[in-house]
């Protein structure tokens, strides 16, 4: 073989090997690029995802003013038993009126906030209730349809036509009584859907407005002394 023969055949080998490494390096760069493996997972002890972040619970609403009542509903809330209970006012706007019904009795309480009011009780048998007061004078009718509580009552002088609707806790009837130094000192509560209240305290036979109930707490406060407001109960009348 001539050198010029031998020089080119050199030269092929070499040239045919360039070639297969510049291919190799080429498809290896390139399937990797297009074939890379998922991130692997986290390893034991690693940090773990972060969960969901649970939605707010909704806060009950009441307090003055509607202000937001934080947790769950406070037992003295609902008296045991409860089958209903209603709360408005009446037609003529003079009276806040409230009613809590069991199985076979009820109690309502009509007060105009300042210095009248009318606590009264009876049966309750189906649709209708029929309730009086103490002293005999005050009356109380009224039927339940389409979920609202319609009638009158009346005491002395004066007669309240009224619709109220079902309400659910903390709107409701309440009583606080207590011996605050020398005084007996007893007050009843109405507290409406929207956390207002209204309510005469008496103290020593003189009735005043009640104090404002936090409702966030258990217990009014009269002259230093905390009054533990409870939910009307079917004896409490």
């Amino acid at each position: 073989m001539t050198r010029r023969k031998l020089l080119i055949a050199l030269i092929t080998v070499l040239t045919l090997a360039l070639t297969a490494v510049v291919t190799d390096i080429a498809t290896g760069f390139i399937t990797g690029d297009r074939t890379q493996a998922p991130s692997a997972a986290p390893r034991p002890g690693g940090p773990p995802a972060a969960a969901p972040t649970a939605a707010p619970e909704a806060g009950n609403t009441g307090g003055a003013g509607g202000t937001p009542v934080t947790g769950e509903t406070p037992a003295a809330f609902v008296a045991p038993d409860e089958k209903a209970r209603y709360v408005g006012t009446s037609d003529d706007g003079r009276f806040t009126i409230a009613v809590v019904v069991w199985a076979t009795r009820a109690i309502a309480h009509v007060t105009d906030g300042a210095a009248d009011e009318a606590w009264l009780s009876g049966t309750a048998g189906g649709s209708a209730l029929l309730l009086t007061g103490e002293d005999g004078e005050a009356v109380f009718h009224g039927t339940v349809k389409d979920g609202s509580l319609t009638g009158t009552a009346s005491r002395g002088s004066w007669k309240a036509a009224f619709t109220l609707p079902a309400v659910e806790a903390p709107a409701g009837l309440y009583r606080a009584a207590g011996q605050v130094g020398q005084e007996r000192v007893t007050l009843g509560l109405i507290v409406r859907p929207d956390g207002s209240q209204t309510g005469i305290q008496w103290t020593g036979g003189t009735p005043r407005p009640a104090p404002g109930w936090d409702l966030d707490g258990s217990t009014v406060t009269f002259g230093g002394t905390e009054l533990r407001v409870e939910a009307v109960a079917p004896d409490d009348v």
